[in-house]
């Protein structure tokens, strides 16, 4: 990404313990970006002293909804909606995990509601991606996962990084991937797990960074 763009971090509001072997889920961020971007993660680390060196138990950390809770997800909705509103307008967001499925939740939400109108952001990327939730579903009190039968509901481009080792949540980054526009989706496939690319692995960095890139300069010839 250019220097010029520059990111807003939305934390979660629901406090949670750390999971075991994994950062804190407040590393499902959204970032937000106006020549800005949004992000939202949550990568497993796979030493523990590491995540206790970095992320000791005493400190706090957050979700942005609770998966069990149908009242949390829709809360969810309505703060990051208001959040964009107030905030924005976003030319992208980047989100992790978690963040994936809120993120990609939220998008599909608002084409159902504004239908005519253009995506919330101008671009979305993807790491260790979830799966998105059914607004609809949702405001029925009723929780399903979007799925094949749903047809390509993420029509904007996108990017989705996932590791092919991932043994926490296989398949789901692939799920995501597949409701989303063909034309207007890259995808990458690196080595690694359910983490971001780290400086530990050059190639699945610099793969990941040129899936970024091609979906940026989609967003951007868009306009």
């Amino acid at each position: 990404m250019d220097r010029h763009y520059t990111y807003d971090f939305v934390e979660g509001t629901l406090a949670v313990p750390i999971a075991p072997g994994m950062p804190p889920p407040r590393l499902f961020p959204t970032e937000l970006a106006s020549d800005r971007v949004t992000s939202q993660s949550s990568a497993p680390l796979t030493d523990a002293a590491e995540i206790k060196a970095f992320y000791p138990d005493t400190d706090n950390y957050f979700n942005y909804f609770d998966l069990q809770s149908i009242a949390s997800m829709r809360t969810a909705l309505t703060q990051l909606s208001a959040y964009v509103a107030l905030e924005g307008p976003y030319d992208g967001v980047l989100a992790y995990s978690h963040g994936a499925t809120f993120v990609a939740t939220y998008i599909v939400q608002q084409a159902q509601l504004h239908p005519t109108s253009p995506p919330p952001f101008k671009c979305a990327v993807f790491l260790s991606g979830g799966i998105p939730v059914d607004p609809l579903a949702l405001e029925k009190n009723e929780l399903r996962f979007l799925g094949p039968k749903d047809g390509k509901p993420l029509k904007l481009p996108t990017a989705h990084i996932w590791g092919a080792n991932d043994e926490l949540f296989p398949g789901t980054s692939a799920i995501l991937s597949d409701l989303c526009n063909d034309g207007m989706r890259s995808t990458f496939v690196h080595e690694e797990g359910h983490d971001v690319p780290n400086a530990k692995a050059n190639e699945a960095v610099l793969g990941a960074v040129r899936a970024i890139r091609r979906t940026v300069d989609k967003a951007l010839s868009a306009q």
